[in-house]
């Protein structure tokens, strides 16, 4: 993976013209050279190299993960261990499920679907992913996961197309740009795993300058890609996106990172960009993709909830919203609750009473501190919680937001501060709150990417409640709904295609997914399922617990076995 470094002081040879990084060319011209060779790889090759990969990342733990807390300032043994350990247990799983899938591809022609195939009442096929092994129901106890497909195609279309890039490779390759914003440092080896063994293509992977540090370890653990020479690492700043963007050797884009930047890329800047956006017509003629940008909203619903259910699934939201500092786009960004359930400000005082049992952290960009004071200064009503200094910046919740005026607030676009806001909706009752709810999300909150959805079971077997969840269930648009859990298990499991929702216009589609192992055609959606009562495995805030939770798993995830799956039980259910 040859680190590539552009000369950020070369300066165009004449008006609007870009600069012409001659190493980042010379970077392109190699994958492309590579592209057509790669297609025609032997599975027995890939799945060799896959193997290699398994054996380097296992090797090569500890001083992943003393460089991730090293290149952030964090301790060993506090919240961003357990973050870190956290991403490289995703990392571990996302390579042996690849591994395994191609294994399933050489010996029976396509993944091995743990679940059926059915129809939902309109047409529209679902496929049950989830749990995809025997210990994934320790994994994910009483948790099951499901894809919908895109409608307009049959069980049979779905089979037939399964895996397609293997059955029927194509004769030309292509070259991949993944421009990565993000800090979790599995997401750029998830994204170019994916690009190479699910879509086919190489990849030139353009890095966040958090993860820069990790480059020479990424070059030593996958070593077998490099010798490969599908895979280059280039670094550089803003100003070298448009260029790759528009650089005649890339036929692909996939994009993680804020929305503003996306947007730009796509659309266009300035006003132009503004209305092209709203008209979905992008200036990029090349296929995209991309996961930009989540105001990732929280739905409530209002049901006969103890005091317990409270404790508990504020205790869930809390685990997933302090991640990385609240600083990554699937934290739980906005609570959506019904205005007249009696236990709403109980549920907000259950939240900010776990809430404050957590450290604040220093904030991982330089503009969340702007953000924050934006959003303080807007809302004078902002609960401020825990210790907050120069570098570490409280955790808010500001409560009570006005649905009608959201546009003029931060809530609308990615945010990369410690805030989590709430709004209440009116509605008369539990079946007519959820259908307001959905409308709202679906017009006014930013983001297509991912939504949780919380309900009592009692509050579910109402007849009309269940026919409004599951008219939510069809028409939010989100590439991922969790219901009675958070999008960061979604992640994990690693079977559950994640991205933005796709939307069409036109002839042209725009969404796009990785993570998608099982090699499923078109993925509209994945929804995971969790039990309402949710299992202690999920409810540790103690960092220490939760290191050695994310060890285990990740032994079970290098190696599969019963006694393995015994030390993690012993450590899930020890007190």
């Amino acid at each position: 993976m040859t680190a590539i470094a552009p000369d950020h002081q070369a300066v165009p040879k004449a008006p609007h013209t870009p600069p012409l990084w001659a190493d980042v060319d010379r970077a392109l011209a190699d994958l492309y050279a590579r592209k057509d060779t790669w297609v025609q790889v032997s599975l027995s090759e890939r799945i060799d190299l896959l193997a290699a990969l398994r054996r380097s990342l296992a090797e090569a733990e500890d001083r992943w993960i003393t460089i991730s807390l090293e290149s952030k300032g964090l301790a060993p043994g506090g919240y961003g261990e357990s973050e870190e350990r956290t991403w490289f247990t995703i990392l571990t799983r996302a390579l042996r499920l690849i591994h395994q899938a191609l294994i399933d591809v050489r010996d029976h022609g396509r993944p091995h679907l743990p679940g059926s195939l059915t129809t939902r009442s309109d047409g529209q096929v679902v496929a049950m992913v989830l749990p995809a092994s025997r210990y994934d129901s320790a994994l994910f106890p009483r948790m099951t996961g499901e894809v919908w497909i895109e409608p307009g195609m049959t069980v049979e279309e779905v089979v037939q197309r399964q895996a397609e890039v293997y059955r029927n490779p194509p004769e030309r390759g292509r070259v991949a740009l993944i421009l990565n914003a993000s800090q979790s440092s599995f997401l750029p080896v998830t994204d170019v795993l994916h690009k190479l063994f699910v879509d086919g293509d190489v990849v030139a992977l353009k890095l966040h300058s958090t993860c820069a540090s990790l480059a020479s370890l990424f070059e030593e653990v996958f070593r077998p890609l490099l010798d490969q020479g599908v895979v280059r690492l280039i670094y550089g700043d803003k100003d070298l996106d448009a260029y790759l963007c528009a650089h005649e050797l890339v036929d692909t884009i996939h994009f993680s990172g804020a929305d503003a930047a996306f947007d730009t890329l796509i659309f266009g800047a300035g006003q132009e960009g503004v209305e092209r956006r709203a008209r979905r017509e992008p200036v990029l003629a090349k296929p995209f993709s991309g996961e930009a940008g989540n105001v990732t909203p929280v739905l409530v619903v209002p049901g006969p909830w103890s005091d317990d259910d409270l404790h508990r699934h504020a205790t869930l939201l809390v685990r997933a919203f302090v991640c990385n500092a609240a600083s990554v786009s699937a934290a739980p960004r906005l609570i959506v609750q019904h205005r007249g359930w009696r236990r709403r400000d109980s549920f907000l005082a259950s939240f900010e009473q776990v809430l404050a049992r957590i450290p604040t952290r220093q904030a991982p960009f330089p503009e969340a501190r702007r953000q924050l004071d934006a959003l303080l200064n807007a809302h004078a009503r902002a609960h401020r919680i825990g210790q907050a200094d120069l570098d570490h910046l409280p955790w808010t919740v500001i409560p009570d937001l006005d649905p009608s005026s959201l546009d003029a607030d931060c809530f609308v676009r990615t945010m990369f501060c410690p805030a989590v806001g709430e709004l209440a909706l009116d509605a008369k009752d539990a079946s007519t709150f959820i259908d307001a709810a959905v409308e709202f999300l679906n017009r006014q909150v930013r983001g297509t990417v991912a939504a949780t959805i919380l309900i009592h079971p009692r509050t579910l077997r109402e007849r009309r409640v269940r026919a409004a969840f599951d008219r939510a269930l069809s028409d939010l648009q989100y590439g991922t709904i969790t219901i009675n859990t958070v999008a960061q298990q979604a992640v994990l499991a690693g079977v559950l295609p994640w991205g933005a929702f796709p939307i069409a216009n036109g002839e042209r589609r725009y969404g796009g997914k990785v993570a998608n192992p099982l090699m499923l055609p078109n993925p509209q959606k994945s929804i995971l399922r969790g039990p309402f009562s949710i299992p202690q495995l999920f409810l540790s805030v103690e960092p220490q617990r939760n290191i050695e939770l994310c060890k285990a798993i990740t032994r079970l995830e290098q190696a599969p076995s019963p006694w393995r799956l015994a030390q993690l039980m012993r450590l899930a259910l020890r007190r």
